[in-house]
């Protein structure tokens, strides 16, 4: 993976979201792993630098001007990011489905994580776009959300997400590492990857964990 300094694409992540949250957590000493309510929804895994979104409930706003104001951040985004959304009591109005999905797939973002639910679950498994979220539902959030801010912290899946921070996302969920500590954690979580790997095939040559356990190997 490239660092975040240049924000190069990333691409399929090397590592596992296990492998990024154990890393993580042991450096920062805190929960790197956003809670089990946000779920891969479709296009399996990604990794990319956040892009951060906050959306506040508000009426008064036109049909469109969330959209809208979606779609120029995703056109002002370099290849690879994540979006990464906080929605204020987000799960009754989908605030993303397949027009997004599309935009954000031919410009090479790497995908969508929100704390609150998205719609057209079919096509975006069509188009394979990496999408994780609380759930899902038909209707639109058009006219009822704003866009508060951008690339500000947010609140997400029980974390605080900054801009730039790296997320990696698959089936166990979605891991988030500091940018200031993303060399740091990226070289832990290759070497634990190497270790589970070589342990792994051992379990498999031996038929037993605690005779490895015996001969002095550590999980």
């Amino acid at each position: 993976m490239n660092s975040t300094s240049d924000h190069a694409p990333v691409g399929e992540p090397a590592m596992k979201s296990s492998d990024i949250a154990d890393a993580a957590e042991k450096l920062t000493g805190q929960r790197s792993h956003m809670s089990q309510t946000i779920r891969s929804i479709s296009g399996g895994s990604l990794a990319g630098h956040a892009v951060t979104l906050q959306l506040a409930k508000d009426e008064s706003v036109s049909a469109m001007a969330l959209g809208l104001a979606v779609v120029r951040i995703i056109e002002a985004a370099s290849a690879s990011s994540v979006l990464v959304m906080a929605v204020e009591e987000g799960r009754d109005f989908a605030v993303f489905g397949a027009t997004l999905a599309v935009l954000m797939k031919v410009r090479k973002l790497a995908g969508l994580v929100v704390d609150g639910s998205v719609r057209d679950v079919v096509e975006l498994r069509e188009i394979q776009f990496p999408t994780f979220a609380l759930g899902t539902v038909p209707g639109s959030a058009g006219g009822r959300y704003k866009l508060a801010s951008v690339n500000e912290p947010i609140v997400c899946g029980g974390l605080i997400v900054a801009s730039g921070n790296l997320i990696v996302g698959d089936e166990d969920g979605v891991a988030v590492a500091p940018a200031h500590r993303e060399a740091e954690i990226l070289a832990m979580a290759a070497k634990a990857q190497a270790e589970e790997a070589q342990l792994l095939k051992r379990i498999q040559a031996e038929g037993s964990y605690l005779k490895l356990v015996a001969d002095g190997t550590r999980d």
